[in-house]
């Protein structure tokens, strides 16, 4: 029986984040709450500064608690609970978004109605009535999310990222809205009427970012060591510090690229892996086809991981494969997985790949479909569904408390770690059993390890865009058209690149110490207990899995 200062916390707790998603009304739609469906949030510089004055309540009221005498689970969700809202409130006070990025507006009004067509938790003509709500409220948000941006306190890569969105973005409005408008009649004039406006009003946004925010854009996007630091340590809950993430990830990735030498020694001694990889990324589906490859590997994938029985798979889930939307494309180069939201009834995980485009050239095109050679997308596969993300996260919706189910936002170690964890895993189980495959699991680890270095230098002044481009190119085999997309997300997305890697290294740690405690538990077991934990940082999984 819980005590009463822990019902009343998980009450708080309700109330608090029921008060985020009511101000986040297109987070709300994400994580299945579909109460604001018909509207998107306020940008306003009112607003703004009415939801940081709400988290700094919040999170006095959680500071209040005394959790010595709860049991490990809910001191857990209280630490959860009390770092997500110090993570927001650093958000606003430290890092501020809403003063320094200008793409928030489109950010919102594309992302609000684009999650209305992709998630089909709805019949469609139900759905394109809140769509239309969405759609009659563009000219209203991206008009107010001007308001805070100081143009000078703009990064300038964050300038052309926004831009490049919004111009993506119109086409949204202008090309898919009234296709699916055939879908309900009677909302048909009204869609394409507000549609419309929505498309005029964010042509209007592009050209605000391209005449008065890109010439004036001047400061770095580095958040500097200090607040890395900060991050790694409050929300990661790790004890290295920049200097010593950037030193392990030069480590790793020259360990790295001594494994793939040893490697291609055994597929053609006369060869270095480079120039395998490089021919492999020859043999590639053909463009039209390429999703369906990436539908069939997951299958696979999916059916390897019940026959070896690796994990409990929840019942009812699916995911589904498609093209990544044009406004997403400049920071999504290969492939991205959008979780089933923690509400929704029905657990359907979305995964976006990014096709070649329409209007590319052969040279274009070629070069696209190199970033998805057929030795990769295995690998791919399962990171991104069995028994990678989407098995790993529709397991942490299964959990029945709330605070748990928001361990996903606070830190990515524990998530990312374990897809990548799954890589090697079904590696030694035999799902990838070529060598070519091999090679390029481990230049998949390449890349990993050098994010590690680019999240580190970029963020603490020590590389530059320019520089972290070439760094991807040459170190690590991308494709220059994918390295620029991957280091345009790391600018915006302090401490995110290291999870994958130094995510796997503490699960491996975990994974041993379960073993040596349980050495009786089958693999099965092991992992349904390491899932059903939650989106944990590790540390927290160590707390809650052997109670230190």
């Amino acid at each position: 029986m819980p005590s009463s200062t822990e019902t009343q916390f998980y009450a708080d707790a309700q109330a608090a984040i029921d008060e985020l998603l009511y101000e986040n009304p297109t987070l709300a739609t994400q994580v299945g709450d579909h109460r604001y469906d018909n509207r998107l949030g306020d940008l306003s510089p009112e607003s703004i500064l009415r939801q940081r004055a709400q988290m700094g309540r919040w999170l006095t009221v959680f500071n209040t608690y005394d959790p010595s005498t709860w049991p490990v689970d809910s001191r857990i969700d209280l630490i959860l609970v009390k770092q997500l809202l110090v993570q927001i409130i650093r958000s606003y006070d430290k890092l501020r978004i809403p003063q320094r990025y200008p793409g928030s507006g489109a950010d919102e009004c594309l992302g609000g109605v684009y999650t209305l067509i992709v998630k089909e938790f709805a019949p469609l003509p139900e759905r394109l009535k809140s769509i239309l709500g969405r759609l009659r409220d563009v000219p209203r948000v991206l008009a107010a999310s001007r308001a805070p941006v100081e143009a000078q306190a703009v990064p300038p890569v964050w300038a052309e990222i926004a831009l490049e969105s919004a111009q993506q973005g119109v086409g949204l409005f202008s090309g898919m809205i009234p296709a699916l408008a055939e879908a309900a009649p009677e909302l048909k004039d009204d869609l394409i009427e507000a549609a419309q406006t929505a498309a005029a009003a964010l042509t209007e946004q592009a050209a605000w970012i391209e005449k008065e925010i890109i010439p004036n854009a001047k400061v770095e996007f580095a958040v500097g060591k200090e607040i890395f630091d900060e991050i790694l340590r409050e929300d990661h809950m790790v004890d290295y510090d920049a200097d010593q993430l950037l030193a392990t990830g030069w480590r790793l990735f020259d360990d790295t690229k001594q494994q793939m030498v040893a490697v291609a020694a055994k597929i053609d001694p006369s060869k270095k892996a480079s120039e395998l990889l490089e021919g492999a990324k020859r043999n590639h589906p053909a463009a039209n086809e390429l999703l369906d490859t990436y539908r069939q590997w997951m299958a696979k994938a999916r059916q390897f991981v019940v026959d070896h029985e690796i994990a409990s798979i929840p019942p009812g889930e699916s995911i589904r494969i498609e093209p990544t939307p044009p406004f997403q494309r400049m920071i999504i180069p290969y492939a991205a997985y959008m979780m089933p939201g923690f509400f929704e009834k029905v657990q359907e995980g979305i995964f976006w790949v990014t096709p070649v485009d329409d209007n590319a050239d052969t040279e274009a095109a070629e070069r696209k479909l190199r970033g998805h050679p057929l030795a990769d997308i295995p690998v791919t596969a399962l990171h991104e569904a069995y028994p990678g993300h989407h098995l790993q996260l529709v397991v942490s919706n299964t959990i029945d408390s709330l605070p748990r189910k928001l361990g996903a936002f606070l830190s990515t170690l524990f998530i990312e770690g374990w897809a990548f964890y799954c890589e090697e895993l079904m590696e030694q189980l035999g799902f990838i059993d070529q060598p070519i495959q091999k090679l390029a699991r481990l230049q998949a680890q390449l890349w990993r390890a050098a994010r590690i270095i680019l999240d580190s230098s970029l963020h603490t002044g020590k590389m530059t865009v320019d520089e972290g481009i070439k760094f991807l190119v040459e170190g690590a085999g991308l494709e220059p058209d994918d390295a620029k997309a991957e280091v345009r997300r790391y600018t915006q997305s302090p401490t995110q690149p290291q999870s994958y890697l130094m995510g796997k290294l503490q699960i491996l740690e975990i994974v041993a110490e379960y073993k040596r405690r349980s050495p009786n538990a089958s693999m099965r077991q092991m992992h349904d207990d390491i899932l059903r934990s939650g989106s944990l940082p590790p540390r927290l999984m160590r707390l809650r899995l052997f109670g230190s």
